[in-house]
């Protein structure tokens, strides 16, 4: 039986085009890319009748392209086999853009005095073999103290990242530390504006443009000044302008400073909680977590711009290729009462 899926794409496997080899008895590949998270995600499902299909090695490399667009490079990180009635034997093959044998994941204990964030990351990243960029505004935030305490790079990275409003992306041997809510991609690469029109390449939508969640005007926190020798509550202002509430955090910072960035870490937050929901289009490669996406031809207040979270690319036999795009973070008309 041939399970033959209609569509441009390819698979590299340990350096090998195996695409042809896959076609015939490919059932499902899906890639799974998020804002949110250090890693994205690559399945893979094989039918494997006879059983006779071979196991790619642990950790080999794998690079995916759909419609000719680069959609996904990591390494093998599991391989299972499967068999049932229904669906007979099949193989399923789990990609990470992390390798999760390299040092990336070897907890550390070190620390650097008076540095910036960009210099920092950089040079604990070349130690787990990465080549790390920090873009945007995170580059210069400044600490007289870092410290990363038994931590993998990967457990530091995130963390960090939560405390500046950033997101950390590992691909392969590069990874990305990048701001959130500021247009600049989580993978380094150029952000294109993905349009979701009604009758036009969308295919299902839920949304909701107004979400009630808890929101702040201010965070106070707190830290210890060594001059005056007693601590100290900071206010932050979080830019959210239409609630009077204010959150009192428990945790301590070092200094005034770095109470502000994490004031300004939880606006960021709020703001892009705010609203959301889900649409799924015809296949898009382009589509990138912090693109736009402008969802038209739904509903007056509900029509506008939202920031794309997650990207889902989803390709098999019954449907083709389509892609599902978490939103977050509506702007631009959306969530804005028509009346």
């Amino acid at each position: 039986m041939s399970f033959f899926i209609a569509g441009n794409y390819t698979v590299v496997v340990a350096g090998q085009d195996v695409t042809s080899r896959f076609s015939p008895i490919m059932k499902s590949l899906g890639i799974q890319r998020s804002a949110g998270q250090a890693s994205d995600t690559c399945d893979i499902v094989l039918a494997d009748a006879d059983g006779v299909v071979f196991l790619p090695r642990e950790r080999a490399t794998m690079q995916v392209t759909l419609n000719g667009q680069w959609a996904f490079e990591g390494f093998v990180a599991d391989v299972s086999c499967s068999l049932s009635k229904g669906a007979g034997r099949e193989i399923k093959v789990s990609a990470s853009s992390i390798d999760q044998g390299s040092k990336v994941k070897e907890p550390t204990l070190r620390h650097m005095d008076n540095a910036r964030l960009g210099d920092v990351a950089k040079a604990w990243g070349a130690r787990a073999g990465l080549d790390v960029q920090v873009l945007g505004s995170l580059a210069d935030v400044h600490r007289d103290y870092w410290l990363m305490q038994n931590e993998s790079f990967v457990s530091w990275g995130q963390r960090i990242a939560r405390e500046v409003g950033g997101t950390l992306k590992i691909i392969g041997g590069r990874a990305f530390l990048s701001p959130r809510n500021e247009g600049i991609a989580a993978s380094g690469r150029p952000l294109t504006p993905i349009r979701a029109a009604f009758g036009e390449n969308l295919i299902d939508a839920e949304i909701s443009p107004i979400v009630s969640r808890p929101k702040y005007s201010k965070v106070a926190l707190s830290y210890f000044d060594r001059a005056k020798g007693e601590r100290v509550e900071v206010e932050v202002d979080t830019g959210i302008t239409d609630v009077d509430t204010k959150l009192r955090q428990l945790i301590t910072v070092a200094n005034e400073a770095e109470a502000k960035k994490k004031g300004e870490a939880h606006g960021k937050e709020s703001d892009r909680q705010k609203g959301g929901g889900s649409v799924t289009i015809i296949g898009d490669a382009r589509a990138e977590p912090e693109a736009v996406c402008v969802l038209a031809g739904f509903k007056p207040g509900v029509d506008g711009s939202y920031q794309i979270d997650t990207v889902d690319h989803a390709v098999d036999k019954k449907s083709g290729f389509t892609t599902s795009l978490g939103l977050k973070q509506p702007k631009d008309g959306a969530g804005v009462d028509p009346r």
